[in-house]
């Protein structure tokens, strides 16, 4: 089902509404008759603050819009990713007239906002406000840090996401961060079970005195119309200064780039480096001093040969044949360290010339990426680039330019594969022996993070703050271990543990862990209590992976019997339905993971060779085609986890890929959102490539991952 928007637009100054046609800052725009593919249907919204008074900054704001609107509907590729293209432009643009220094500066905030068919995809950046309402309340997505960086201030810009869909009669309003403060209770009559006609006086008592400019649209079933909108008042509006001229500042705000004009993707490279005079002249005497060490070596041990067989007194008949063996020793060893040392000289200039030919190799394919017409042979160049790089770390570790090059690399292949990269640090590291093979978060207010190492058996758990970044303690607490008596069981093969939370049979929340000897052992941390409680049909287990929960119900994915064997709840323990007692999908002896959506019981299965799948009653509902078609370039390699994340209709998809070195995001439709790449800044190698799990905590978003002896948390820098 497609959705429409009903919008309208008000604006507030010192408690008086403003009449007029246009909102400054804000705008509502259908896909043009010439947009890019997969954008011909796309509604896009945004609301910009430029400055303190919109008034002020009209055409400055009109200009930003303008760049925003044609970025947006002229890049293809994902809904995500060409949101945050079009915002990283208008930054760009600003930052640079901020840059002259010859007027005032300006920050700026804002909301972009996409209704493609039933989903929502949201993008913010800077001080901006967005709510969402639904039936049953008001949403305030993504939760906003205590400090974040305005547009025009840093090229690093930080951007929050988010991903919706939405029902007939949901509301947006897009609006100035001075309504931060105003509670969702206050907003739920506005938002919640409305429409545009009956908010718009609500909205006007709730701004009271204040000044505001919102943006709000009604998602309707119906066909779409735009209200009448209040804006400013009539009569010219005061205009920012022009910006100076070409020649004196490198700013193109007042003209922006045609539509028309391609969009570049690459880097900036620098000119081609040849070595100097002074490098080369070391470099050459660094090569004869060890030219000449070497033949002094050599020349001093013939000396010492010749002086031996120098002439004397004649020889006793008993030293004679001794005598012989010291000419035939140096008529053999002669030549052969003669020829080491020229050959070692020869090796040591060619070392020297290689270098330099993969350091000039390395600029002029860096050089060739920024001038290739298309993307695959711009990421051949930049590929290129990165292989040169490694045969040129070999002969000159740590060299910073080419530890400069490569970066400029991988991050234009990170900007052409849309990739976010992250920065990982280690969060605690065990000792040595250890092998963490699982991670899992505690949701709530509470905080505290659960790792399992595979190597001994064992289930720690750390406390830490809200945040789960913040460790309590210096050490983790031990709280399941191989070998452990619980009742009457005794701890086996530990294989996959999961946070289970209470309800109708479950009395308390709960860390579940799945023991190879057939149990789930429950450790329920406001009691400090762990039991293990016995699965039915473990007899018939072959090669159990992993588990997943539906509506308290326990799953345990075998892909030795290619089955989901299926658990019901009763109290804390389960009992099996012969009628029901496993669920059969096509394919599942090669399922590496598979999850269970919350809402409507559809499962979603991740298969070792790249295949991603949904099913739902037993029934196809979307396959890996679907998301190549929604945005997916690069295929899945060798994934090993799935999780689903979030709640509700805010849940999508994490895989984890380290044959790709990333973790990829989808939505339960099957688009592609957005993937991650993380580097450990101990050793700068990629981090998600040698994966053994994660979890992923959001606004802001924390991935989790347990590898080897230690415990990484990557986050944006």
């Amino acid at each position: 089902m497609d959705l429409q928007a009903v919008t309208s637009q008000l604006y507030i100054v010192a408690g008086m509404l403003q009449d007029g046609s246009e909102v400054p800052g804000l705008v509502a725009h259908a896909a043009p008759p010439r947009a890019a593919r997969g954008r011909t249907h796309d509604r896009l919204f945004v609301h910009l603050t430029i400055g303190d008074d919109p008034a002020e900054t009209e055409t400055l704001a009109q200009d930003l819009l303008d760049a925003i609107t044609r970025r947006y509907f002229a890049t293809t590729g994902s809904v995500t990713a060409a949101l945050r293209d079009a915002i990283l432009e208008a930054n760009q643009l600003l930052l640079r007239l901020n840059m002259t220094g010859s007027g005032p500066s300006y920050d700026g905030a804002v909301s972009c906002a996409v209704l493609r068919g039933q989903e929502l995809y949201l993008v913010q950046g800077g001080e901006s406000l967005a709510l969402i309402g639904r039936n049953f309340g008001v949403e305030r997505p993504p939760a906003r840090r205590e400090r974040m960086t305005p547009l025009g201030r840093s090229a690093n810009l930080d951007l929050r996401y988010l991903h919706n869909w939405l029902e007939p009669g949901d509301m947006l309003l897009l609006a100035d961060a001075g309504l931060a403060d105003v509670s969702s209770e206050q907003m739920r009559p506005v938002l919640v079970d409305s429409t545009v006609e009956d908010s718009l006086p609500l909205l006007v008592e709730i701004v009271g005195n204040r000044s505001a400019r919102i943006l709000l649209v009604e998602f309707t079933s119906e066909t779409a119309i735009d209200l009448p909108v209040t804006a400013r008042p009539a009569g010219p509006a005061p205009t920012v200064p022009t910006p100076p001229s070409p020649e004196s500042a490198p700013t193109i705000l007042s003209q922006p780039p045609s539509a028309e004009e391609p969009a570049r993707r690459g880097v900036s490279i620098p000119d081609l480096e040849l070595p100097s005079a002074a490098e080369l002249q070391t470099t050459a005497r660094r090569a004869g001093a060890q030219t000449a060490r070497g033949l002094a070596t050599a020349t001093g041990w013939t000396a010492d040969v010749m002086h031996r067989l120098r002439p004397g007194s004649p020889p006793r008949a008993e030293e004679e044949a001794a005598g012989w063996a010291v000419p035939l020793l140096a008529a053999v060893i002669i030549p052969i360290v003669i020829a080491v040392v020229v050959g070692s000289v020869y090796i040591q200039r060619g070392r020297v010339t290689r270098f330099s030919e993969l350091r000039r190799d390395m600029q002029a394919a860096l050089i060739a990426a920024s001038e290739s017409p298309t993307e695959e042979e711009q990421r051949a160049q930049y590929s290129q680039a990165l292989r040169l790089a490694a045969e040129a770390e070999t002969l000159r570790p740590g060299n910073e330019e080419i530890e400069r090059m490569r970066t400029e690399a991988l991050d234009a292949l990170d900007r052409l594969e849309d990739v976010t990269r992250l920065r990982a640090t280690v969060l605690y590291r065990y000792g040595a022996g250890t092998d963490l093979r699982g991670v899992v978060l505690r949701p709530g207010l509470n905080g505290d993070l659960y790792t399992l190492d595979g190597a001994t058996g064992s289930v720690y758990v750390h406390e830490t703050e809200e945040d789960y970044v913040t460790l309590v303690g210096e050490a983790p607490e031990r709280i399941i271990t191989n070998g452990q008596v619980v009742g009457t069981h005794i701890v086996g093969t530990l294989i996959d543990m999961a946070w289970r939370p209470s309800g109708v049979q479950v009395t308390a929340d709960g860390l579940a862990v799945l023991d190879g000897r057939g149990a789930l052992l429950s450790y329920r941390p406001s009691f400090s209590d762990l039991r293990a409680v016995p699965l039915g049909l473990a007899s018939e287990w072959l090669e159990p992976r992993a588990i997943a929960q539906f509506n308290e119900r326990l799953y345990v994915l075998d892909s030795g019997a290619a089955l989901l064997w299926r658990y019901f709840p009763e109290s804390d323990g389960f009992y099996v339905d012969e009628a029901q007692r496993s669920l059969t999908l096509p394919d599942l002896d090669q399922a590496v993971d598979a999850a269970i959506y919350s809402e409507d019981g559809s499962v979603i299965v991740l298969y070792a060779d790249g295949r991603v799948r949904r099913y739902g009653q037993d029934s196809l509902l979307w396959d890996e085609t679907t998301l190549y078609a929604n945005g997916l370039e690069t295929p899945l390699v060798a994934p090993t986890q799935l999780k689903i994340i979030g709640r509700g209709l805010n849940s999508s998809i994490f895989v984890a890929d380290p044959g790709s070195g990333r973790i990829v995001q989808f939505s339960l439709g099957g688009t592609f959102l957005a993937q991650w790449k993380a580097v450990d800044t101990e050793t700068g190698e990629e981090l998600f490539s040698r994966l053994a799990d994660f979890d992923v905590a959001d606004t802001p978003l924390r991935i989790f991952v347990a590898s080897g002896d230690a415990l990484y948390v990557a986050q944006q820098p």
